[in-house]
């Protein structure tokens, strides 16, 4: 009776350990059985150019041959942009519809735009670029053309010519444009007009 005893004891330690053993390996090959996934994340960000402009009228008021004269007020033209080559503010002029300048339309006369170091009593009108330090990004560059000082004005055109660009995305950059001009004595009397588009589109 004491044998059956022990022989009971060992057949449930030996089913017990085939058991174990059993499970072991079920859990082992579920382990091996799995799989490695990959999910792709996508996102797509959309391309945006913007400009705002602090105005959308400068007037030199009534001139006269004393003097260079600067309209009021300055045009600011802010941008941002998230192409990855960056941005740029395109201007062209109207003028008379063929050449850019001043226009008088009743005198048919065009006070003509080039580029040029205005001096009191000689025709001439252009613009002077400058940028500031306000916004965040790619700083702007400047058409040499444009960056001038003092009475040096570099001269519009009638087609689009670069203002300034930038790098790379750059988030509420400014660009100031001030407008001189300056008239002879010969210069016919009247009303003078012109209109300059601002274009800004991705590099």
């Amino acid at each position: 009776m004491e044998k059956i005893k022990q022989f009971s004891k060992i057949f449930l330690i030996i089913t017990i350990i085939f058991l174990g053993y059993i499970i072991f390996e079920s859990f082992t090959y579920l382990a091996s059985a799995q799989t490695t996934q990959t999910v792709n994340v996508s996102a797509t960000v959309t391309t945006t150019v913007t400009c705002s402009f602090s105005t959308t009228t400068t007037s030199f008021g009534t001139i006269d041959p004393s003097q260079v004269w600067t309209s009021s007020p300055n045009v600011t033209t802010t941008i941002s942009c998230n192409p990855a080559g960056g941005c740029q503010v395109q201007v062209k002029d109207q003028g008379n519809g063929t050449d850019p300048g001043l226009y008088n339309s009743t005198a048919n006369y065009l006070i003509q735009s080039q580029d040029a170091t205005l001096s009191a009593g000689t025709e001439g009108y252009g613009i002077q670029a400058a940028t500031t330090t306000a916004g965040s990004g790619s700083t702007l560059s400047l058409n040499s053309k444009y960056n001038k000082t003092g009475n040096d004005v570099g001269g519009l055109t009638t087609s689009y010519t670069i203002l300034a660009t930038s790098s790379s995305p750059t988030a509420n950059r400014e660009i100031v444009v001030t407008h001189k001009a300056a008239i002879s004595g010969l210069t016919p009397a009247g009303s003078y007009q012109d209109i300059i588009t601002y274009n800004c589109v991705s590099n």
